[in-house]
């Protein structure tokens, strides 16, 4: 293309697998990448309930953005000892009855930075919700929707770091050599407090159990709108 023929410096952001997208070992292509950190969201899960037996892995198979994350849950699944049942889909009734699926056979489930998840994600929380599954996700949207918890990185300052890397290409005389791409783990966790009550779970419990994994926590409630 015209970018990589005049070696056109190109800054990509929130790419949460910039390998599997094939923008690494390009001399010219550089930016910000919005990865998850899969292990900090289990250990909070087995923080909360070591006696976990199974977990749930739902996602959309064709979603770039699981396959990383959930070949990263399998492993530490499987390193733990803990089995895993899987439910996929790729239209909101897929994704539903995946979910629905899994009552009586997950203690809990996880779902990573999915977007076709997230499309059924309010459906889905309640379905899970009221099997006294807990929710663990890949992004704040979830809890929003009614997920147990949603954690990930910090989108602004994402986006002030990927600002900054342009910034030094277009005034400092920088390449794209010179700033390699950058991942966050600032370890923002959202609980949504309506489901974390609807579990019978104890909040200040449930933070305490989450402080060594993570920087922050944001208590929201199922639809509020993001400030």
């Amino acid at each position: 293309n015209a970018c990589a023929e005049d070696q056109i410096p190109v800054v990509y952001a929130a790419i949460s697998d910039p390998a599997a997208a094939d923008l690494t070992g390009l001399d010219y292509v550089t930016g910000t990448s919005d990865a998850l950190n899969t292990q900090f969201i289990l250990d909070m899960m087995l923080a909360i309930n070591p006696d976990v037996k199974t977990v749930g892995l739902l996602y959309s198979n064709s979603e770039a953005n699981s396959t990383t994350p959930i070949a990263e849950a399998k492993a530490y699944l499987d390193e733990k000892g803990i089995a895993y049942v899987e439910g996929t889909g790729n239209t909101n009734d897929e994704i539903m009855s995946a979910a629905a699926n899994m009552v009586g056979k997950a203690d809990a489930v996880f779902t990573p930075t999915d977007n076709v998840v997230m499309a059924a994600a309010a459906a889905v929380s309640e379905t899970l919700t009221e099997a006294g599954i807990p929710f663990y996700t890949g992004a704040d949207s979830f809890a929003l929707n009614g997920a147990f918890v949603g954690y990930g990185v910090d989108y602004v300052q994402l986006g002030e770091a990927t600002a900054d890397m342009v910034a030094e290409l277009l005034c400092e005389g920088k390449t794209t050599a010179d700033l390699p791409y950058q991942t966050f783990d600032n370890g923002i966790v959202t609980i949504n407090t309506e489901t974390c009550e609807a579990l019978g779970l104890d909040l200040d419990t449930v933070k305490e159990a989450f402080k060594p994994y993570c920087t922050e926590i944001v208590e929201v409630t199922t639809a509020e709108n993001f400030s």
